[in-house]
């Protein structure tokens, strides 16, 4: 039988993983859950547990408080802590049922409150966390520029973050329509192409080629280069010279095509060598009449309009547009061959090096902290309310049961320790009220 191919069983395993994981999460969110249950459950029975022992402390001291006087004491610590307990057991059930079942009004706060809950919670933290100040306060502490350069200056980190991005990105063009999204794209290049003045781009990028002598530098690289070609290929250059000069003598043909070969590498190089040579001079001349007539002959504005109509109708847009893509496509989506191709590492490479490039610049990572401030705190402006409206339509969607009793597993731990406290303070101060009446402080 033939093995399944390598991407189903990939396929497969990542989703048995992604399974046993999420088993794993929900068997741990299970046990965590009990364990808090089993927590509550505790410390409320203790908490609830004194009650009846206070009652039963009180009623005996009571009743035996005049053969044993230091009884009286005991009364006053247990009905004080009684009092003070039952008080504190109906503060605390009331937060998230009605006490014994009966509604009385004021009771089973949190249940009723819900929504309520989720608005004020939604606008507490719109107005007390996602505010500018608390956000650029956090940002300037944090130094995120430099906290993310020094990830990647790490080149371990920058190999995964690379190795990352290339397991996701074919995921996401899986999902991409090609056809589509081709169809997308042609039709908005062919829109900001038809907002383009050709002539007067044309123009701008006359003037930007000239601008500082970037033109002359250009030139002054490409003159070795058809020097280099004339010299390289003079046998090609005789066999066409020939082929027009069929009367004279090959030996004719070769002196005249070297010495004409020689004479225009001579020239070239001293056009190479002399900055105001006048070929150079007519160069520039040549250039400026041309951004000139590019800026305002209404005859070559029209032939450049008419090459723009040519490219959106025809299907170069189209073509290139499904070209582009299809490289894309494939570069991003062909498997590697090996553990790190060399594209990732030299990706990898190069986003170390920019990081530690940057990290050594405090003045970039400044401004580049404070461009991250600006982004956030426009974006913080636009989508501010936003996120408390989330938080309460989040909050709104509970299950109110579910709601009460996750707050009770969290809370009602302290919320009983409160119980405890508030059974043993009343003691306490009962024992402090009965010291008084003896000593003659309150008049009974």
């Amino acid at each position: 039988m033939e093995s399944e191919p390598v991407s189903i069983r990939g396929s497969f395993a990542a989703k048995g993983l992604k399974t046993a994981v999420m088993g794993l999460h929900l068997q741990w969110d299970a046990a965590e859950t009990e364990r808090k249950r089993a927590r509550l459950l505790r410390i409320k029975v203790i908490a609830t547990g004194l009650l009846p022992i206070m009652a039963v402390l009180f009623a005996l001291s009571a009743r035996f408080k005049t053969q044993y006087p230091l009884l009286a004491w005991v009364e006053a610590f247990s009905e004080a802590a009684l009092v003070g307990g039952l008080a504190d057991w109906f503060a605390v059930v009331a937060l998230f049922r009605h006490p014994g079942g009966v509604p009385l009004p004021h009771t089973a706060i949190i249940p009723h409150n819900k929504d309520r809950i989720g608005t004020q919670l939604g606008v507490f933290v719109e107005q007390n966390f996602l505010t500018p100040e608390n956000i650029a306060g956090k940002l300037i502490e944090l130094d995120l520029a430099e906290t993310v350069m020094r990830w990647f200056a790490d080149p371990a980190n920058s190999r995964r973050a690379v190795a990352a991005s290339r397991a996701y990105v074919p995921l996401v063009i899986e999902v991409i329509d090609e056809p589509d999204i081709e169809r997308v794209v042609s039709r908005v290049v062919a829109e900001e192409i038809d907002r383009l003045d050709f002539a007067r781009t044309g123009a701008a990028l006359v003037a930007t080629a000239t601008k500082r002598g970037r033109h002359q530098r250009l030139l002054s690289d490409l003159l070795p280069v058809v020097t280099n070609w004339l010299n390289e290929n003079r046998r090609y250059v005789k066999a066409r010279f020939a082929k027009k000069s069929v009367l004279t003598p090959p030996w004719l043909d070769t002196y005249i095509v070297n010495s004409l070969v020689d004479g225009v590498i001579d020239l070239l190089d001293e056009i190479g060598r002399t900055p105001d040579h006048e070929m150079r001079i007519a160069l520039d001349g040549y250039l400026a009449q041309l951004a000139e007539q590019l800026e305002r002959d209404p005859e070559l504005a029209k032939k450049a309009e008419d090459v723009k109509s040519a490219i959106i109708h025809g299907r170069e847009v189209e073509s290139a547009v499904a070209a582009a893509w299809r490289s894309i496509r494939n570069r991003v989506t062909t498997p590697a061959s090996g553990p790190e191709t060399s594209n990732e590492a030299w990706l990898a490479d190069v986003l170390t090096r920019v990081a530690r490039g940057i990290l050594v610049d405090r003045a970039l990572l400044d401004r580049m902290n404070a461009n991250l401030i600006k982004i956030i705190n426009a974006g913080l402006a636009h989508f501010q309310h936003t996120f408390a409206e989330l938080i309460e339509n989040i909050v709104q969607r509970w299950d109110t049961r579910e709601v009460t009793e996750k707050v009770e597993l969290e809370l009602g731990p302290d919320l009983q320790f409160i119980r405890l406290n508030g059974t043993f303070i009343g003691g306490l101060a009962g024992v402090a009220l009965h010291a008084a009446l003896l000593a003659g402080a309150v008049t009974p």
